[in-house]
């Protein structure tokens, strides 16, 4: 199970260092770009509002789906046939919360064309997940890859042409309508892959069957509502506090952008692990804790490594993507942003397994605390600061969740990381800030970045973050018999 987790990383990893990369650094920044801090500010807000009240559409049924068909493949077939009229009630849920909220916080009335797209837009990106939830738990790990990773690559076609030749009809709606395509596109294939394993089915309106689930998933929707709040509610309250909210929301996305990048790489680390760590607990596997430091080591050497490179080449990373649009504003909410991900990769590890392992009630509650301080945070600093007020309450708010959900692994699962491990990070990440701290070179700036990139792979190497000989030693083991 492990090599085949690991053949589908490597190969997941490829793919979206690739493409999502070039969707999130490129086209999105380009447009932002064109279309200046204002405009896509509105646009970014709008976004998070569809965000925010995405759990609507699924009521954690994704993951619940994942989990079920991993433990007893028997049941996909049964399972997809009485969750398609759910689906569609859950869709009606999330358009009346969405717009009910949009009306509430006083959205212009010439918005609403636009959140009606990214609505539509949401339900489309759910239907994918779902399905690639199904790919997921039937271990269909190359197949998932390659879903997940289609419609970004549609949407580099559509808008990088658009940006290439300096297309001058590209507006916020058009960007949104491109976005459209992408996505029913990718839900059409991802439905005709699907069916080769499902055959053919018939929706089936079972009231017992969508009861049972609602009240099995109903933990997970919690989770994630929570989560959604306390990781994008930000952006909404900072409309709302600041005093040139939609300018004050485009800084932060300047800021947000790379860290959405790295966040899309992790989530697609942590969606590789769900399936892999639900059926180890569900068979008490010994591999477990091996697995763990492996994957931590990876993940969370990865994120310091990501942190140290971008507080010293900030102005430089923003510079290469927005060109002479930016300001110290924006420096300061990246590097803030940056050491948030750092905080947050341990997340991706320690929620996942937790998740994994069905410990909703202690998950549920350390979210709820990250929502709680994430508010008070925001209401506090986002009159004093802005933007930066913001990213420093993200910062606050990450920390606290990663230090429950690792104090949360010890207890329930006897999960942690060795000595070894843990004086491996201790190491890497004091060495490279005593470096940088007591050795100017005076390069220049791409000089530098190159620089630091090296340091940090040297380092990665020598403390056994990327660990050649833990890796071999999985990727030689046999395939799980099922």
């Amino acid at each position: 199970m492990q090599k085949r987790f690991f053949s589908s990383l490597a190969l997941s990893l490829s793919l979206n260092l690739l493409i999502k990369p070039i969707s999130v650094l490129v086209i999105d920044a380009g447009v932002q770009r064109v279309l200046g801090n204002e405009v896509y500010g509105q646009y970014f807000v709008l976004l998070t509002l569809t965000l925010v009240f995405n759990i609507f559409l699924d009521l954690g049924i994704n993951n619940f789906t994942t989990r079920y068909i991993a433990q007893d493949e028997s049941q996909l077939k049964q399972h997809v046939s009485r969750v398609f009229y759910l689906r569609l009630m859950l869709f009606l849920c999330y358009a009346i919360s969405v717009f009910g909220t949009a009306w509430l916080i006083n959205i212009a009335p010439g918005q609403y064309m636009l959140l009606t797209l990214l609505v539509l837009n949401q339900f489309l990106i759910q239907s994918i997940a779902f399905i690639r939830s199904l790919f997921a738990g039937l271990h269909l790990f190359k197949t998932d890859t390659f879903i997940s990773v289609l419609d970004r690559a549609l949407l580099i076609l559509i808008m990088g042409s658009g940006l290439l030749f300096s297309i001058p009809s590209i507006t916020i709606n058009n960007f949104v309508f491109a976005q459209t395509a992408c996505y029913f596109g990718t839900f059409l294939l991802a439905s005709w892959l699907i069916r080769n394993q499902i055959k053919s089915i018939i929706p089936v309106f079972d009231t017992v069957y969508i009861i049972n689930i609602l009240k099995r998933s109903a933990p997970f929707a919690l989770l994630v509502l929570l989560m959604l709040l306390y990781n994008r509610s930000d952006v909404v309250l900072l409309k709302q506090i600041a005093q040139d909210g939609n300018y004050q929301a485009g800084i932060y996305a300047q800021g947000y952008r790379l860290l959405d990048a790295f966040y899309m790489l992790g989530m697609i680390f942590a969606g590789l692990l769900f399936p892999v760590f639900s059926r180890m607990i569900h068979q008490r596997s010994q591999e477990l804790s091996e697995l763990v430091q492996v994957s931590g080591k990876l993940l969370i050497g990865g994120a310091i490594g990501i942190m140290f490179i971008s507080m010293y080449n900030a102005p430089f990373l923003l510079q290469l993507i927005y060109g002479d649009k930016v300001d110290d504003q924006s420096i300061t909410v990246f590097v803030y942003l940056m050491i948030a991900f750092m905080a947050m990769s341990f997340n991706f590890i320690f929620g996942t397994l937790l998740t994994a392992g069905g410990f909703l009630r202690a998950l549920n509650l350390s979210a709820l605390i990250g929502v709680l301080v994430s508010v008070c945070f925001n209401i506090f600093l986002i009159p004093l600061y802005g933007a930066v007020g913001c990213a420093i309450a993200a910062l606050i708010t990450q920390a606290v969740v990663s230090l429950l959900l690792v104090i949360i692994s010890v207890k329930k699962l006897q999960i942690y990381f060795s000595v070894k491990s843990l004086l491996a990070f201790i190491g890497f990440t004091s060495l490279l800030f005593a470096i940088k701290m007591t050795i100017n070179l005076g390069y220049s700036l791409l000089q530098t970045f190159l620089a630091d990139v090296l340091l940090v792979g040297v380092f990665a190497f020598l403390f056994s973050i990327v660990d050649l000989k833990s890796l071999r030693k999985i990727w030689q083991l046999k395939e799980d018999s099922q």
